[in-house]
């Protein structure tokens, strides 16, 4: 672990930026992804009892599922969640290391979001 850590003054803020997956709670959630494509990678017995209004509908255990996010613009802001949160953290990661840039987290899941009281729908 000879790792060289970056001393403010010969570091520029843009080296010290890493392209991470952003948590949001659900209000957060809801206010920001009006402009981006949310993505809901629960399964469909899952989503049949509710899920956000406009979720894309793609399962993460299904092997079509990477061929889904090869379809996806690379330059909007993605919006993914699950049920509890880790599958859709897992999914997340994995859009990152694809080259997505924008990616953002409901934290808790829609479990949270059903807390909060927040609108499901079932289509």
């Amino acid at each position: 672990m000879n790792q060289k850590k970056a001393s403010p003054e010969t570091s520029s803020p843009q080296e010290l930026t890493t392209t991470t997956v952003v948590n949001l709670n659900p209000t957060e959630f809801q206010s920001k992804s009006a402009q981006g494509i949310i993505i809901d990678v629960r399964t469909p017995e899952e989503i049949a009892a509710g899920k956000i209004a406009g979720a894309l509908e793609m399962d993460y255990f299904l092997p079509s599922f990477q061929s889904q996010v090869d379809e996806l613009p690379m330059d909007k802001e993605i919006f993914i969640y699950c049920a509890v949160g880790s599958r859709s953290r897992e999914a997340a990661e994995m859009l990152l290391q694809q080259g997505f840039t924008k990616v953002y987290h409901l934290s808790g899941g829609i479990q949270a979001w059903a807390q909060k009281g927040l609108p499901i729908v079932q289509e």
